[in-house]
């Protein structure tokens, strides 16, 4: 298979090359550029160790590129049948992904398109559904498999022996013993006449039942499952999670995180803006520095509202929140977070926008520290091909996915039972 290069030409936009590696190689790199489709989020100063933690933490199973929740069931439904049609190891990956673009050709069909998998690129897509689920399916339990996708394929030669030997032994009066399964033993049974027919985004009652009940028993102190079990439209309506910190089903310690997130997302978004305006400065770009001036000026009237939650406020919580994810907490990621929060604290927002202040100086040295050579603020050739706008979007820990994958599920709670015969 294929993995990208990146190719920095002379005065040039840098652009992708595919050479041959691997499939997982490929797979590893296509996680990587899906980190730059949210342009208004790009790590530009080494924050994602945090960012990916609270919202890891908060809603477990999501990632930036999942588009509706009927692919937490239609992917495993997909995977059931292949496998009860006995598909070899050899043929698996190629009889999947056959299988997986007719169904994004049916569900498109159907009439309602919004996030259906290949809307743009037909059958030439590249990210299937199953790959871009896999992970969730794991998080949430519907996925029984412990291993990544390409291993599940290696698998299933071995998966059928063991299966046909269970299926010979004498029956367990008991009950102790369970065929093997790779998916979760009660998943709900698809639609009649799936995958052909009968195939939509939206959820019958049942299948938004299993998901609620399934988030709610993996990951029963998250954000997630507060609001799945609530099932309240309204939740939704809020712009950032920490506004629904107040709900009385919200435990005390979750309530904790929300507030250590909120202000983690305020604080560092105005050092994403400052370097967005350092950049327009050195260009001499009159209308972007403008642009990033008023959104700085709009940050410092926000930071003003939490001063006196920002006074008492210390960074025990969030390190706790990175450390408790597994990830690791560099010390140069960590010393500019701390530095940047306490000048902010004994400063305040007016002096982070000065000219040679203490802020812009902490800025530059942190883009060297992570880009070296490639450092905009310091490489004339890499400044030019700026273009005015890199990770200037306040973080707000995948809200904006999870919301729409509890938009389907509360609508499927609440679907009347004529559409059981639909996904």
């Amino acid at each position: 298979m294929t993995a990208p290069v990146v190719d920095n030409a002379p005065l040039m936009a840098s652009a992708l090359t595919w050479l041959d590696y691997s499939e997982r190689d490929r797979s590893r790199a296509l996680s990587v550029i899906d980190l730059f489709r949210e342009t208004g989020t790009l790590d530009e100063l080494g924050l994602a160790s945090v960012r990916n933690s609270f919202s890891d933490l908060f809603f477990p199973g999501t990632s930036t590129i999942l588009t509706r929740a009927c692919y937490f069931l239609l992917v495993p439904w997909t995977f059931q049948r292949l496998e009860r049609l006995k598909f070899s190891s050899s043929k698996i990956a190629n009889r999947a992904r056959q299988a997986e673009l007719n169904l994004s050709s049916r569900m498109l069909a159907a009439g309602d398109g919004r996030g259906v998998f290949g809307s743009q690129a037909g059958m030439n897509l590249k990210r299937l559904p199953s790959e871009v689920y896999w992970g969730g399916l794991g998080s949430w339990g519907i996925r029984a498999f412990q291993g990544h996708i390409w291993a599940y394929f290696r698998s299933l030669d071995g998966h059928y022996r063991r299966s046909a030997r269970f299926l010979s032994m004498p029956r367990d009066r008991e009950g102790r013993s369970t065929p093997p399964t790779n998916w979760h033993p009660h998943l709900p049974e698809p639609p009649a006449g799936f995958p052909y027919e009968n195939v939509s985004v939206a959820l019958r009652r049942e299948d938004a039942e299993y998901l609620r009940d399934r988030i709610q028993a993996r990951h029963p102190g998250s954000l997630l499952a507060v609001l799945a079990g609530r099932a309240d439209a309204t939740d939704l309506r809020v712009a950032r999670p920490w506004q629904l910190s107040r709900l009385r089903e919200i435990p005390p310690a979750l309530r904790e995180q929300l507030h250590d997130a909120r202000l983690f997302s305020i604080c560092l978004h105005g050092a994403a803006l400052l370097y967005n305006l350092m950049l327009s400065e050195l260009q001499q770009h009159e209308k972007r520095r403008e642009k990033h001036m008023a959104a700085l000026k709009h940050w410092t009237a926000e930071v003003h509202e939490i001063n006196s939650e920002l006074a008492d406020w210390h960074l025990n919580g969030v390190w706790d929140v990175v450390g408790s994810s597994g990830r690791s907490i560099a010390y140069p990621m960590k010393d500019f977070i701390e530095r940047w929060v306490e000048g902010l604290k004994r400063s305040g927002p007016e002096a982070v926008i000065r000219e040679e202040s203490t802020a812009r100086l902490l800025i530059r040295e942190r883009e060297v520290q992570l880009k070296h050579a490639r450092a905009r603020l310091t490489n004339p050739r890499h400044l030019e091909l700026w273009g005015g706008d890199s990770g200037t979007g306040q973080m707000s820990y995948r809200w904006r996915v999870a919301g729409r994958l509890l938009k389907d599920i509360f609508d499927g709670l609440h679907a009347v039972e004529s559409n059981a015969g639909h996904t």
